[in-house]
């Protein structure tokens, strides 16, 4: 930069040399009685000059160095927004587990359209899945993969067009998932339960300053394996409050078989009521997930 200026200046003594000289041959007689320039007009016209290159070399620096601070800045929040890119892909790789092995959970809905708070249209069935019990299975899904469980989740509509039929039709349903997965012996029939009339809001608890969904599970007395499906219930209850006082889940013993006999690990689970927000049932998936997870590494 110093090299330019230098070179700016010495152009500008030049040209005014040169364009002295040519008005003095141009009209030497007038130069000499009405515009003779002395010796200190002559000075100030050259410190003029001089200011006035030094200003324009000023002005490119300022302006190069704006250039170059602004490539900085540029070249800084690039390397910023790179890094934050690859932050968060770290985060997001720590939160996804990839999961290789067979099944070992089916999660399906024999009443598909049950749904939560603030979802109340049509007494509280949706065929929309956002706030209902397949979203809610979309939680528990997603909470055991990270965990490296493998689940197989079939959202089927089992109680559209006929209520009357869902059991017959989610039976359908499920004999043939088992069959095509054999290793999946944890089968979740995820429901929600029904509040009172009178009840003005779900039932719930905290845990860690937030409000959880309770749970509930239900055994079908009917079924020959009836002794298998209430200790696996049982451990459940005892393995939820173990981990989560306050959180275990209550067992409730129905004279129905509702599908449970097609695996031990069979089981009837009632997240939440219809007056739980889906946000509190969401939770309770996370936390059962937990539950889940840790009997299934004890009995492997």
């Amino acid at each position: 930069m110093e090299k330019k200026s230098k070179v700016l200046l010495i152009a500008a003594a030049l040209m005014f040399i040169c364009s002295t000289l040519f008005f003095l041959k141009a009209n030497p007689a007038s130069a000499l009685s009405s515009a003779w320039i002395d010796e200190k007009g002559l000075g100030e016209i050259c410190i003029g000059q001089v200011t006035r290159i030094t200003e324009i070399a000023s002005d490119n620096e300022t302006a190069e160095t704006d250039e170059n601070g602004d490539k900085e800045k540029s070249s800084d929040n690039k390397v910023k927004e790179e890094a934050e890119k690859k932050e968060s892909k770290e985060e997001n790789k720590e939160e996804e587990v990839t999961v290789t092995g067979d099944p070992q959970v089916i999660i399906y809905h024999t009443h598909s359209t049950e749904s939560y708070m603030p979802y109340d249209e049509s007494n509280y069935h949706r065929e929309e899945e956002e706030g209902t019990v397949r979203d809610v299975g979309n939680v528990l899904e997603k909470e055991l993969k990270k965990k490296g469980i493998n689940v197989i989740h079939d959202k089927t509509l089992h109680d559209r067009p006929s209520y009357n039929e869902s059991y017959n039709r989610s039976l359908e349903t499920i004999q043939t998932l088992t069959k095509k997965y054999p290793t999946a012996k944890y089968v979740i029939d995820l429901h929600r339960d029904a509040a009172a009339a009178s009840a003005t809001e779900g039932k719930y608890i905290e845990i860690d300053g937030k409000r959880v969904a309770k749970f509930s599970m239900v055994v079908g007395k009917q079924n020959d394996n009836y002794t298998e499906l209430y200790a696996f219930a049982k451990k459940i209850s005892e393995k939820s409050e173990k981990l989560y006082k306050g959180y275990g889940g209550a067992i409730i013993e129905q004279n129905y078989k509702y599908n449970e006999f097609v695996s031990d690990r069979a089981l009837l689970l009632e997240i939440g009521n219809n007056k739980n927000t889906i946000e509190e049932t969401r939770l309770c998936a996370v936390y059962f997930a937990e539950v889940l997870a840790e009997i299934i590494k004890e009995e492997q």
